[in-house]
């Protein structure tokens, strides 16, 4: 049985308001002429093609509290601990929806759920088998309105669509550059320091687009093996559009504006 953690995607949930504070910077600008595309008409299609049916356009979920849902499971002869699972805090809660063994289906709740206004968010999961481009999972999450927040498609690294991008989990932040130079791209360069490790962040400007794209390079402080790369492509107006994250054993693609949308 495959053991995922919905509630690890809070920090993702989060990451549209948050920015990192860097401790100490190091800048290095380029000038630029010309720009090749930073996110590449095949990595974008890739993302389409393989998050299995397109999802129809949601609407506002009834809000009810945690124990309404739990008891209106119970009725249909849900089984807690075998076809759901209630886990209640202070600060958040949730219930999940168990099928096959796997979570397909999480409500998030702020509090302890004991109010139908505390119902926050909602998260589905859907797990193709036998992709060819090794997609494993399908996250998506939705507002308590019914709003599309994003998109997570997870791929096994070594069959993923991104392998052969600008980037991935095994560049080193002076090779980006390199590269970056060789196409007349112009960056900038800073490095924030942590109690458990630092990370280099790339910012490039490409000019024919009039796009930002920032990459993130993740290390602990006791080696240079980078913990994760990613890459994060900033729209016109300054927010996150999308993000590959490169790790060790799987590649992410994040995308935060709903394309399944007709």
């Amino acid at each position: 049985m495959d053991k995922i953690s919905p509630v690890s995607t809070n920090l993702l949930y989060a990451y549209k308001s948050q920015a990192n504070t860097p401790v100490e910077s190091k800048n290095n600008s380029d000038a630029t002429t010309v720009s090749p595309d930073i996110v590449k008409k095949e990595t974008a299609e890739a993302a389409k093609a393989y998050a299995i049916v397109a999802p129809a356009q949601k609407t506002a979920p009834e809000k009810k509290s945690i124990d309404e849902l739990k008891a209106g499971l119970t009725a249909q002869g849900k089984v807690e601990g075998k076809d759901f699972i209630v886990r209640k805090d202070e600060r958040d809660s949730q219930l999940n929806i168990i099928e096959n063994g796997k979570i397909v289906k999480v409500y998030r709740f702020m509090n302890n759920g004991e109010k139908k206004e505390d119902f926050d968010a909602i998260q589905e999961f859907s797990y193709p088998l036998d992709s060819e481009k090794g997609l494993k999972q399908v996250e998506t999450m939705y507002g308590a309105d019914g709003e599309f927040h994003f998109r997570i498609n997870k791929y096994e690294r070594e069959k993923s669509p991104y392998k052969n991008d600008i980037v991935n989990f095994e560049t080193h932040p002076y090779e980006l550059e390199k590269k970056l130079k060789a196409e007349g791209i112009k960056f900038s360069r800073d490095t924030a320091y942590a109690d458990l490790g630092y990370t280099v962040k790339i910012t490039a400007f490409d000019p024919k687009k009039d796009e930002i794209t920032r990459y993130e390079f993740s290390y602990p402080n006791d080696g240079d093996k980078a913990n994760s790369v990613s890459k994060c492509i900033i729209d016109k107006d300054g927010s996150l559009s999308a993000e590959i994250m490169f790790r060790e054993d799987e590649t992410s693609y994040t995308d935060f504006h709903d394309n399944f949308i007709s």
